[in-house]
């Protein structure tokens, strides 16, 4: 007998999960799939440019932080520990998935400096001991946890004064002295999301994590008890007058609801221009982008007039390419000394 998988069953049956006591799997984390394939993420996603980094070193620096232990959670496949260790004497690689973990284990060298730890972020506290940590990132994985059960774990392993710096960009992308080219792209990527979403192709725990990346970092709030006021909340390549710059998606009641944003009047904002965070891109790379995302991109979204005019606009550009850059919203915050 033929079993019938339905389109929510089958994106289910890609990840790991635990099976509840009514039998049914239970998808906990939204990007812990049982087989991805890494090496095409990286060729399809954004290299964390060095200005970032120094962004957050220097940050760090500057609060007396100390380079000894650092904490990369939801570390998928190791990506941003790789550039942390080659700062930190230590660094522990956690992640929820142990695919992503075996996949960071086997990549991560020296092996001696990393120590790795299957488990969510939010759990932090209960594997790393209180104020042990000089320095805790969370790159393009912060959507897809609870963030306020995440921001105190990591707070009880920071130490006084001690760094938690977060990035996210943007499934928006932007294209450069190119409007119609933005427009085209905002165009076919909000209706094909929204015609998943119809078509249940996006279980509940993946559609939330959307709307909380759409925000950037804005749904993430750190507590005045745990930590020094004045957080930065820094955003690249998006203007101070732009209102919804990562959001690529049109409301529509009843397919998905905007995420809760915690953003405390001490809070700082700063809005920088960054060339670094983009690239030359050609049409394939435009789709091998989208499908990075694990959504469900396919030839459906290709045959849409808006993507057709889109790739025609990169074809006539020098070596059929054009330029993009991502929007994208960073966080950094002091632990408290007196917390």
């Amino acid at each position: 007998m033929t079993r019938t998988v339905t389109a929510d069953q089958a994106l289910a049956e890609r990840h790991e999960a635990e099976v509840n006591a009514d039998g049914k799997r239970d998808v906990k984390y939204a990007f812990a799939f049982k087989n991805l394939d890494w090496e095409a993420y990286h060729r399809f996603r954004p290299v964390y440019p060095e200005s970032m980094w120094k962004q957050w070193f220097d940050y760090h620096r500057s609060h007396g932080g100390k380079f000894e232990t650092a904490h990369d959670a939801g570390s998928g496949p190791g990506t941003a520990a790789t550039v942390i260790g080659q700062h930190f004497q230590q660094v522990f690689v956690s992640d929820a998935g142990a695919s992503n973990l075996a996949t960071a284990e086997a990549t991560l060298t020296p092996r001696e400096k990393f120590t790795f730890h299957q488990g969510p972020a939010e759990k932090t506290a209960e594997w790393l001991p209180p104020a042990s940590v000089d320095f805790t990132s969370i790159c393009m994985a912060f959507h897809y946890m609870d963030s306020a059960a995440t921001v105190r774990a990591v707070a009880q392993t920071l130490k006084p004064g001690g760094t938690f710096a977060a990035a996210t960009y943007g499934f928006r992308l932007l294209f450069p002295g190119q409007p119609r080219a933005e427009e085209l792209w905002y165009k076919a990527t909000s209706r094909e999301t929204l015609r998943l979403m119809r078509e249940g192709k996006l279980f509940p725990a993946a559609v939330r994590g959307l709307a909380r990346a759409m925000t950037g970092l804005d749904f993430v709030a750190f507590p005045s008890d745990l930590f020094e006021k004045g957080v930065r909340r820094v955003y690249v390549n998006v203007s101070e007058n732009e209102k919804r710059p990562l959001y690529f998606v049109d409301n529509e009641p009843g397919l998905w609801e905007e995420a809760q944003t915690f953003v405390a009047p001490t809070d700082v904002y700063e809005y920088i221009q960054d060339a670094t965070w983009g690239r030359q891109a050609d049409a394939a790379w435009l789709r091998g982008f989208l499908a990075s995302s694990q959504m469900g991109f396919d030839d459906t979204t290709w045959t849409l007039d808006e993507w057709k005019e889109l790739e025609a606009i990169v074809g006539s550009g020098p070596n059929g390419t054009i330029a993009v850059e991502w929007p994208v919203a960073i966080t950094l915050a002091t632990r408290k000394a007196d917390a």
